[in-house]
């Protein structure tokens, strides 16, 4: 199966979710280690500014990052259970509502992607930071983040 096969089906799985559903959040490219993710804002995704509200604009970072997570071990996710345990968010600049869409792009280092592969045929627990960049649609960053993905084998 193919890298855009791949991004398919995991963003296929991410728009059962309530939060993905209720913002709109669609998936824009996905390869081993790599994953962006963008949102066009509704009304409804604005703050008193008409700015894409904080939390918001977190969520679509960790959607992001917890991509980029699976993007490279999908044919291990059978035997691997991942969660994102933390994450921080700077805000650099003003998420205007008009300058969407705007982009989450997060990637993983080639080098990391296959030390965690190897781990998880180790069946060691793994703490993976991902760090995520957010931009408007005039390439401009709003928004830095980081989330730390735990992954580990499933219990039996």
């Amino acid at each position: 199966m193919d890298s855009a096969a791949v991004g398919e089906m995991v963003m296929a799985g991410f728009q059962k979710l309530g939060f993905i559903q209720y913002t709109g959040i669609e998936g824009v490219e996905f390869g081993p280690g790599h994953n962006i993710v963008s949102i066009e804002p509704k009304p409804e995704h604005l703050n008193h500014n008409g700015d894409l509200h904080a939390a918001v604009l977190f969520g679509l970072a960790e959607t992001a990052a917890m991509g980029a997570s699976v993007s490279g071990i999908v044919d291990l996710m059978a035997e691997t259970f991942i969660v994102a345990r933390n994450g921080r968010i700077e805000y650099l600049a003003r998420a205007k509502g008009t300058a969407g869409p705007f982009l989450a792009i997060s990637d993983i280092e080639p080098e990391t992607l296959e030390k965690v592969r190897a781990q998880i045929a180790d069946q060691v627990d793994i703490e993976l930071e991902v760090p995520v960049t957010i931009t408007d649609n005039t390439g401009k960053q709003v928004a830095a983040s980081a989330f730390t993905a735990v992954l580990r084998p499933r219990r039996k």
